[in-house]
């Protein structure tokens, strides 16, 4: 697709380093929810960095391939 500008050569790198950026910052909020002892907010903010890390593979697997 043609966006009327050239993105670079390792646009799937991008794709991932901006999901990873985002996965770190859910990993430090899981770290205060641990260190307040609050083990739901912990699980959860785990949880939410785990699959924004997850979609980041994918799509970068997706825009490798076009």
């Amino acid at each position: 697709m043609d966006v009327g500008f050239d993105l670079g050569a390792n646009v799937p790198f991008g794709v991932f380093a901006l999901h990873a950026v985002i996965a770190v910052v859910f990993l430090g909020l899981a770290g205060v929810n641990g260190a307040n002892g609050e083990t739901i907010g912990l699980v959860l903010y785990l949880a939410m960095a785990g699959m924004i890390g997850l979609v980041g593979v994918m799509a970068a697997r997706i825009v490798a391939r076009r």
